[in-house]
């Protein structure tokens, strides 16, 4: 990751326009955040039991491993845990569950909070193994009564999931269920999302500030370029005057995921331009920004231009881009 990318999330974060009701002062325009996958860190589905089992494995400390063989094969051994083991903790995973079973918290009508009933286990991979969520651990969001009624119908009906991205800790490890048969994994939630069939009813975490409407229910697409964080300040207009490229770009993506939405900061000036910060999490939309991109050649160092690719809502009207 970049040096500057603390930075750069501190001053996109800063700079983000406030269009939330007072109780919640957020932005309503996406932000960069690290945490965000992007495209050095996919995400990784786990749909059965094999595929959590997999990753159980992984997990097991190098010391526990009793390899067979020899000095050297056993050595080999324990170097190819020890990276699968690197590989699985520093990995981001996804998991839908079923919502049927799942149990709610009354509804906070104040603090417009549906939540999850504490200590919440979610059953995956068929029954096979149950996430422990150990940070956000009521998988909370917010949204009005209307909003949570819905959820709840859904969960009434049958259609309801629930979503979930995460990451794991350095230490963490499987353990076993109170009889034995199922796999329990510690997990650190980064954004979930409830939906019913393809509608997305509501977000919680990271995913908070994503459009709950995707493209093809309506919503209208949008690219706007920032003020650089870094460079003179005439880039901006290099970088809007490939707009239209760039709306290309963002509009192919939406065919592979309607629902996207996000920041890039692209840092030009090098051999090539590179994307420094990335809430999106599409690699074909920043490869596509970065040919786009590739023919400016600022002078004076290195620009880092943020770029903002946004849903709004069917009926919202927008001032002109400004050139």
């Amino acid at each position: 990751m970049s040096p500057m990318m603390p930075f750069l999330s501190a001053l996109l974060l800063a700079a983000a326009p406030a269009g939330k009701p007072a109780a919640r002062p957020a932005s309503t325009a996406p932000v960069v955040r690290s945490a965000d996958p992007g495209p050095d860190r996919p995400v990784t589905r786990l749909a059965t039991a094999e595929d959590v089992a997999r990753l159980c494995r992984a997990l097991e400390p190098t010391e526990r491993v009793r390899a067979k063989g020899d000095a050297v094969a056993r050595g080999e051994a324990e170097t190819r845990q020890d990276a699968e083991h690197g590989a699985a903790v520093t990995g981001r995973y996804e998991v839908i569950v079923p919502g049927a079973g799942l149990a709610f918290a009354p509804y906070d009508g104040p603090e417009r909070r549906l939540a999850l009933v504490e200590p919440v286990q979610l059953p995956i991979a068929d029954g096979t193994a149950r996430l422990w969520p150990t940070e956000e651990r009521s998988l909370s969001v917010e949204l009005d009564a209307a909003g949570a009624r819905r959820v709840i119908d859904a969960q009434r009906g049958g259609t309801l999931a629930l979503a979930l991205v995460f990451d794991l800790s350095d230490d963490a490890t499987c353990g076993m269920g109170a009889r034995g048969k199922k796999l329990t994994v510690p997990v650190e939630p980064v954004s979930w999302r409830w939906t019913d069939g393809d509608a997305v009813l509501a977000r919680g975490g990271a995913a908070v500030d994503r459009p709950l409407l995707t493209a093809a229910q309506g919503a209208k697409p949008r690219v706007d370029v920032g003020e650089p964080i870094a460079g003179p300040a005439e880039m901006k207009k290099a970088v809007l005057a490939r707009a239209a490229e760039l709306e290309a770009c963002y509009a192919e993506a939406l065919r592979r995921d309607p629902g996207l939405d996000g920041v890039l900061v692209a840092d030009l000036g090098g051999p090539r331009p590179a994307i420094s910060a990335d809430s999106v999490g599409d690699p074909e939309l920043a490869g596509c920004v970065q040919k786009v991109l590739g023919p400016l050649a600022p002078a004076g160092g290195k620009v880092a231009v943020p770029i903002r690719f946004e849903l709004d809502p069917p009926g919202v009207v927008r001032p002109a881009r400004q050139q």
